[in-house]
């Protein structure tokens, strides 16, 4: 009787000049097109080794977006393997050993991809990862640092970033690299525009502002509007009130948090979707700017 062979893997996607691609990687032991993978080492969750074997065979530093199921076939031992793939983006570089399996990166459209891919498996696994579109991830983001809130005696809507928020809010270009955006939308206040401004430019996106946003604003219609926003993957500027209770809501509501728990000025939450609710949120540390 064989042993069952575990393995996990990304589809890993990044937008390039308003195209979404996905990256294939060239195993020359194989001869074959794949996406990238890996078995499991001992004491690892499906979800680490696939966030390892992604950085090791593309270098790149990546967070799970959508748990796209497992793949089922016989390896070439003939042994049964079952692979588990997430749905992937790009959040920078790796540090990590040259990798001796691949030999080559390509960033390929979903159509050009599936022509290039050697398996009929893996075929299946991208129409199903297409198909499965309609719920996009929210990124939200706290306003970076403003001036101290004690010394500003105007609106306090009004008051500005400081030097170091103004740098985390140049960072956030970096941080968003590759990742879909369509819309961005941000708290009145001028901290938070400021905040997200250098992004939409980059994107060349409008700023749209919304009270359901602005400190103070109510958990209801926060909610709402995440919820309008469904179908779109969207940019939210808010404040350190609004953010811990959203994201606390939708723990309560089922949602899971991948990672550690804060809400740090200039971090951000990436929430990720399945059947039109929020299933996960995983918390991106502030950019390091110094």
């Amino acid at each position: 009787m064989t042993d069952l062979v575990r393995a996990a893997g990304g589809l890993v996607v990044r937008t390039i000049d308003g195209v979404r691609v996905l990256a294939l990687v060239h195993r020359p032991g194989y001869d074959d097109w794949t996406f990238p993978k890996g078995k499991l080492q001992v004491g690892e969750t499906d979800e680490e080794t696939a966030l390892r074997e992604v950085a090791e065979e593309t270098g790149l530093r990546c967070t799970l977006v959508r748990d796209l199921g497992t793949v089922h076939y016989r390896d070439r031992d003939d042994r049964p393997k079952v692979v588990r793939y997430w749905a992937m983006q790009a959040i920078g570089r790796d540090v990590s050993v040259p990798n001796t399996e691949v030999d080559e990166l390509r960033w390929l459209s979903e159509a050009d991809a599936s022509e290039l891919l050697s398996y009929d498996h893996d075929r299946d696994l991208l129409a199903g990862y297409t198909r499965g579109e309609g719920d996009a991830t929210a990124y939200l983001v706290r306003h970076a640092k403003a001036g101290s809130r004690d010394k500003w005696h105007e609106d306090d809507a009004l008051r500005p970033l400081s030097k170091a928020g103004r740098r985390q809010a140049d960072a956030l270009i970096t941080t968003f690299r590759g990742m879909e955006i369509a819309r961005i939308v941000s708290s009145p206040s001028v901290r938070c525009v400021q905040t997200v401004r250098p992004l939409a430019l980059d994107r060349g996106l409008p700023v749209e502002t919304s009270d359901a946003l602005a400190e103070g604003a109510d958990l209801g219609d926060a909610l709402a509007l995440l919820a309008e926003l469904t179908p779109t993957p969207t940019v939210l500027c808010s404040h350190g009130d609004v953010i811990p209770a959203l994201v606390l809501h939708l723990v309560d509501r089922g949602a899971t948090i991948v990672g550690e728990r804060d809400w740090k000025k200039g971090s951000m939450w990436m929430l990720e979707r399945e059947d039109g609710r929020v299933a996960r949120a995983s918390y991106l540390p502030p950019p390091d700017v110094g």
